[in-house]
């Protein structure tokens, strides 16, 4: 069977899922009169927002199960764990504020926490089922990290890109706008060196996201909310994981870094000179003060983010293809941990070696043909 074919059934089936409960959930919190509390700082054009229907990104939940099931990959049962996991623990942060009528859900150390948990517990069940590894995808290349410093960065990304997101989604189509193309790039690469990424659940979550931007567009029908942004940061950061592209990932969500770091920028220039570099943090608000329409920020950045995640993927592209050195071979997970001398010959210089296909054993035992074989663990 095609490739592809997976793939196009997985989309079809994540926005099956979201055209089919995304109604149902406008309808059902409009009768009880329920929605979104808007934030006492925010904005005052945002005011106008308040009791607009909330937590539709809960349908990336069912998208991404379905996926599983579509893909069926064992690789991907923790993904499917985090991704779950995170959205549980953003839908229980937007009833909260649902039911209490505040803009106040669960704190911010209990958050933190359970993502943290979330986090520690993927990554320990990734490496450990053999799915995930240090060496990491780069420029005419790719490199081995310690392992210490991969479960570090591995954790701080799935931990970072959740509350990433969830400080990106402030305004109509933003988040998911942005997410898209991320999600793209990730998956291109992973694709790209026979390795699963985040497979068939973020094929289905992306249709799910697809169909969830007709309805988030501006005006916005329905809003994201934590059990969306949370979800779709960890899924984000599992398929870079999944992918061994997890150095890549600051680039292909550009726009979520620029917005965190806009946000720490405004807490630390604040707590030491008492004064602020931004009208309002995240940056998105700054732009909205400073007398953009919300439309036009929201394209500005949709259109950042694709463009940095185009430039990414055809850089990486075109400097392994140019190189012919990626030495990721998905033959094995197991290989992916190992560090090889010959992947390491001349400081990082390009190795040939073939991907994602069986490795024929050379006639003649050539250079290329021992660096091959190492490569991809035989003997």
């Amino acid at each position: 069977m095609s490739a592809s074919l997976p793939t196009a059934f997985a989309i079809t089936a994540g926005a099956a899922i979201a055209a089919a409960l995304l109604p149902w959930l406008i309808d059902a919190q409009r009768r009880q009169r329920a929605g979104q509390v808007i934030y006492e700082d925010a904005p005052r054009s945002h005011a106008a927002k308040a009791g607009t229907p909330t937590f539709g990104g809960v349908v990336f939940i069912p998208a991404a199960i379905a996926g599983f099931f579509i893909g069926h990959q064992r690789a991907l049962l923790p993904l499917l764990a985090l991704v779950v996991a995170a959205g549980l623990i953003g839908l229980a942060d937007d009833l909260l504020i649902v039911r209490t009528g505040r803009a106040v859900g669960l704190r911010a150390r209990e958050k933190m926490a359970l993502l943290l948990l979330a986090a520690l517990g993927y990554v320990l069940w990734t490496y450990a089922a053999g799915f995930g590894g240090p060496r990491q995808a780069w420029f005419a290349g790719s490199l081995a990290l310690p392992l210490w410093l991969w479960y570090a960065l591995a954790v701080a990304a799935v931990v970072g890109a959740a509350n990433a997101v969830n400080l990106t989604d402030g305004l109509d189509g933003l988040a998911a706008g942005t997410s898209v193309p991320a999600i793209i790039g990730v998956q291109l690469t992973a694709y790209y060196v026979g390795l699963p990424g985040g497979g068939a659940i973020a094929d289905a979550v992306l249709g799910g996201l697809l169909v969830f931007l007709w309805f988030n567009r501006h005006p916005a029908r329905i809003f994201m909310g934590d059990a969306g942004s949370l979800a779709l940061g960890a899924l984000l950061a599992g398929c870079a994981i999944e992918g061994h592209a997890l150095l890549l990932l600051p680039l292909f969500g550009i726009v979520f870094v620029a917005e965190a770091l806009s946000v720490i920028a405004q807490v630390a220039t604040f707590q030491t000179t008492g004064r602020r570099i931004l009208k309002m943090s995240p940056l998105h608000h700054h732009f909205e003060l400073s007398g953009w329409r919300e439309t036009a920020v929201t394209w500005l950045f949709v259109a950042c983010g694709t463009l940095a995640a185009a430039a990414t993927w055809t850089a990486w592209m075109a400097s392994n293809k140019a190189q012919n050195s990626y030495v990721l071979s998905a033959a094995r997970a197991q290989p992916l941990r190992e560090t090889s001398p010959a992947l390491h010959a001349g400081g990082w210089r390009p190795v040939a070696v073939e991907l994602a296909r069986p490795t024929r054993r050379p006639a003649a035992g050539g250079h290329a043909g021992q660096a091959a074989n190492s490569a991809t663990g035989r003997s």
